[in-house]
């Protein structure tokens, strides 16, 4: 079966444009810096956990050995060769070491080329405007999916998940994923355009016990109390801490947290009927009033460049003693900070209101791609049962985690339960999940101008924050922008 055509001229100017190099196994950047994702330690740790190089000898061979318990021909494409567009990410840092298993099972061959959240988005809009295919596969998120969607960029899964020739469906276990997760991926007529290897409930608070004792408080149950314990922390002679932290940039994903604090206050987005904007409500702008003030007066001095990245490692290094975040992507924290960390799912707003944003990472396919046949077998074994265990429990050295997608299955394995994240985190976790509505949704990531309008709102975020704005400057500046987009949003999507 021939899947391996390929326009190498077209594509070769393509990555020379996107500044892609097809002959290394992962370019990009990572945090500050380039490099690849992958973190290499060549011994085991006091831990315990053996190096990356024996747990990935180990896993390479135990998913092959699943992947061949399928009735699945996973010869059929060999010879083909894929480039698939990631970000820079534990997904992308633990399955990449793993990819010479994958060309031994199938010989397929493929190269990731990662980059941070926002240099990903432009590189697959130029490849995906120009359609020329240079990404097989890629890193599908969420919130800009629709606008995929509409654009028609991606390819609908069910045509392979319903050829038995490509899928062995008692296999792929499709039942292992929520609902609500597939459901958030599917457009049009029931168009599946990605499936979820991470699935996240925004604005989670995580918080240091070690901090929250020294001072002398109870972990919250309100935000008026989370903005007294933060204060209470940042102002402390006993903790050389500040007081809390979250995404807080201007860049789209960082209006994350906030978007729950929002949604816990009762505040809406949009009127979708009048299709305009109403995030500067009361409810809206004392949502944004206490962020901010938590954020900007006892976060960390830089708050303002505060991504995913930043974030994390704020937290993860003991710089800051509480987070505003989500516990399926904690990303590389030291151990001793794992252990000093417990979580509460999101908090209520002032009317009892507990909502919570939302965040799913897959893969799709590219509609421009000539080998979808390839790129399917690839994100059945990168999507298979041991490797999200694998991903969702620490294996090696300096691993990180990141998770969970199966989780109708993840949960009731044993190796997860001894090996997977705390009581609190699951339940933080679970709760947080149970919290995030779907009509409207938490932001309008149903519509294809949902990274417009939400890049607004986090410009206005951010300007608080910062104190170049109030709160109510902030968002009424936002609203006519929001508005204008939200007169585009097409009928379907509505």
């Amino acid at each position: 079966m021939s899947d391996n055509n390929r326009n190498r001229v077209s594509r070769r100017r393509m990555l020379q444009a996107l500044g892609v190099s097809a002959g290394v196994g992962l370019a990009g950047c990572g945090g500050e810096g380039g490099g690849s994702t992958s973190t290499e330690t060549d011994g085991g740790g006091d831990d315990g956990l053996p190096s990356q190089s024996e747990a990935v000898e180990e896993w390479g061979q135990r998913i092959n050995e699943h992947a061949q318990q399928s009735g699945i021909d996973w010869q059929q494409f060999e010879g083909t060769s894929l480039i698939l567009g990631m970000n820079v990410h534990p997904f992308t840092s633990v399955t990449e070491p793993l990819l010479p298993y994958f060309e031994e099972l199938t010989g397929i061959s493929v190269t990731y080329n990662a980059f941070p959240e926002d240099q990903l988005w432009q590189k697959l809009t130029l490849d995906l405007n120009n359609e020329s295919g240079v990404f097989d596969g890629f890193f599908l998120g969420l919130w800009p999916s629709a606008r995929y969607h509409n654009a028609g960029w991606v390819k609908d899964l069910n045509q392979y998940i319903n050829d038995s020739s490509l899928t062995d469906q008692d296999w792929l276990a499709m039942d292992d994923w929520p609902d609500s997760a597939l459901n958030a991926f599917t457009y049009g007529d029931d168009d599946l355009i990605s499936l979820p290897f991470g699935v996240e409930a925004y604005g989670v608070l995580a918080y240091d016990v070690p901090s929250v004792e020294a001072v002398g408080m109870e972990p919250p149950s309100s935000y008026p109390e989370l903005r007294d314990l933060a204060q209470a922390i940042h102002e402390s002679d006993e903790v050389d801490r500040a007081g809390i932290c979250s995404r807080a940039s201007s860049t789209t994903l960082s209006s994350a947290n906030w978007a729950t604090v929002f949604k816990s206050y009762d505040a809406e987005w949009l009127d979708y009927e009048a299709q305009e904007a109403t995030l500067n409500s009361d409810r809206g702008i004392e949502s944004l009033e206490i962020f901010a003030e938590m954020m900007g007066d006892y976060g960390p001095s830089d708050i303002g460049n505060f991504d995913w990245y930043r974030s994390n490692q704020a937290m993860g290094n003991g710089d800051v003693g509480m987070t505003l975040h989500t516990p399926s992507a904690i990303g590389p924290w030291t151990q001793e900070q794992i252990d000093r960390t417990e979580w509460l799912p999101p908090l209520p707003g002032p009317d009892g209101t507990q909502l919570a944003s939302t965040w799913e990472w897959g893969l799709g396919i590219s509609e421009y791609t000539e080998n979808p046949g390839a790129v399917w077998l690839f994100m059945q074994w990168a999507l298979s049962r041991p490797m999200m265990l694998l991903t969702n429990t620490q294996q090696w050295e300096g691993q990180g985690v990141y998770g969970p997608a199966r989780s109708n299955w993840l949960f009731e394995q044993d190796e997860y339960q001894e090996l997977g994240t705390k009581e609190s985190w699951k339940e933080a976790h679970r709760q947080g999940m149970e919290m995030v509505p779907s009509d409207p949704p938490p932001v309008p990531l149903h519509t294809p101008q949902n990274m417009d309008m939400m890049t607004e709102a986090a410009i206005a975020m951010n300007n608080a924050v910062t104190d170049n704005k109030s709160a109510s400057e902030a968002l009424n500046d936002a609203a006519p922008p929001i508005t204008e987009y939200a007169k585009e949003i097409p009928g379907e999507y509505l």
